[in-house]
């Protein structure tokens, strides 16, 4: 009887554990697609105004938001660089909220230009605005979508 009830516990252990894993596994893919449509959303957005003016203009405060948006989103891919779940997540996103900007054909080519990026690294709403770099890390990876 007690081997019984000490083999009944091992077996909820387990499955408790097995359940929390594949919860954290769901919550991080959800999380990287939300923050791959949020970079989709702002490289859509940017692009838009670099194709109409040949320029990111960080002085206009949608392309502001669209830059902070895209550092962040940046920030969470680059902590997560060596997660393939999370990249493949957040690639999802990227493509589902880019509006044809980013398909499956040049997404790849996309991300590694967005992690090879450096001016991106450290934004804030403090320093965004006197950031030359980012202004020139935000066209080189837009140009990786030129149509």
């Amino acid at each position: 009887m007690k081997r019984l009830g000490l083999l009944l516990m091992c077996v909820a252990a387990l499955a408790m554990t097995s359940c929390s894993l594949f919860s954290a596994a769901a919550s991080s893919n959800t999380v990287a697609q939300a923050s791959g449509q949020t970079c989709g959303t702002a490289v859509q957005g940017l692009y838009g105004a670099y194709k109409s003016t040949g320029t990111v203009d960080l002085s206009n405060p949608t392309n502001l938001n669209n830059a902070l948006a895209l550092a962040t989103s940046y920030s969470n891919l680059k902590q997560n660089k060596d997660n393939s779940d999370y990249r493949k997540a957040f690639t999802s996103g990227l493509i589902a909220s880019s509006a044809g900007l980013i398909t499956s054909a040049n997404a790849t080519q996309f991300v590694d230009q967005l992690l090879a990026s450096s001016g991106l690294s450290n934004i804030n709403t403090q320093n965004i605005t006197q950031t030359a770099a980012t202004a020139a890390a935000i066209i080189t990876i837009l140009n990786t979508v030129r149509q």
